[in-house]
């Protein structure tokens, strides 16, 4: 008996990005059926859900999903509302740990101030050479290890700089790894810049805190191209101002865009970008679902299942 083609509806926080990538799938895959979610409508009959910060009253309006299909790797926005019995998969990469790598590095360049003194230089008309930085002095620690955190330790690692790497569990690498509670203050401590890569989860919300911050070299440097929920924002301020965190470079935050009267921006010190460190390669993630949504229909294995217990 042929196996059905495929039925998708498609979710997101947009009107207008849900209608694009609905008419991307379309496109890619023209045998499929393609539906966009209109709240309060009767269920389409869709047995699959691409979503990216969805309403939660989608699940309620469509009883026969089978699956749900993350746009991004981090699953929060969504990983609360969903049906605790439902497979839920993220994307693996889609071209963002490339991204978030760069902009990782470009985040340490600007903790050693490697092209400092030369941009300023530059706007004087002055000529002179400095010495080379001394990478030792900058070691890093880059918290979580997937797909995109390891990337990012890989990268700078490869460019001479001491890098440790801290996750829920051991993993095996080229540079050492931490895991535990211990390990993640050991990891810290042997660190003077902190890049935060983890998902967010209930184990690591706050984790960015007073404490965890206090184990970092004196005049380090905060890089977060995670989730804005891992930072406690009262604490990475006054660590800002104390001198003891000498800049940060931060891409996400609890509200978005970061309302105009908070902190960060009102300190020089401080890089705001409007969560833009990974985005998500349109090719490559409708490649991705697709082919996944392919195994599932032939009732096989696909990969980037998230574990509900765990949030990722």
């Amino acid at each position: 008996m042929p196996v059905s083609q495929p039925h998708l509806i498609i979710a997101t926080a947009r009107s207008t990005e849900t209608a694009r990538w609905a008419q991307e799938f379309r496109n890619a895959y023209p045998d499929w059926k393609v539906d966009e979610v209109v709240p309060g409508q009767p269920s389409t009959g869709a047995t699959y859900a691409v979503v990216w910060q969805p309403d939660p009253i989608l699940f309620q309006q469509e009883p026969d999903l089978r699956a749900t299909f993350n746009l991004g790797a981090g699953v929060d926005a969504v990983a609360g509302s969903i049906p605790a019995g439902m497979p839920l998969y993220r994307l693996e990469d889609a071209g963002m740990a490339e991204q978030m790598a760069e902009y990782a590095l470009y985040g340490v360049l600007r903790a050693v101030g490697r092209f400092t003194p030369y941009e300023e230089q530059a706007r004087k008309g002055t000529w002179k050479a400095y010495r080379p930085i001394d990478r030792r002095q900058w070691p890093v620690a880059v918290l979580g290890l997937g797909a995109i955190g390891s990337k990012i330790a890989q990268v700078i690692a490869s460019l001479g700089y001491p890098v440790q790497g801290w996750s829920r569990r051991l993993r095996e690498a080229d540079f050492p790894c931490y895991a535990g509670d211990q390990g993640l203050k050991d990891c810290v401590s042997a660190s003077r810049i902190l890049v935060n890569a983890l998902p967010l989860t209930a184990q690591t919300e706050g984790l960015i805190n007073r404490e965890l911050l206090s184990h970092l070299q004196p005049g380090g440097f905060l890089i977060n191209v995670a989730r804005g929920g891992h930072l406690v924002d009262a604490d990475v301020v006054e660590a800002l101002q104390s001198g003891h965190l000498s800049g940060a470079l931060l891409d996400a935050f609890t509200q978005e865009p970061l309302p105009a009267d908070h902190p960060y921006w009102g300190i020089a010190s401080v890089m705001v970008t409007p969560h833009i460190s990974g985005i998500t390669v349109r090719d490559l993630a409708l490649e991705q679902i697709g082919s996944r949504i392919v195994l599932l229909q032939q009732g096989k294995p696909a990969s980037g299942q998230v574990d509900h217990t765990l949030g990722y």
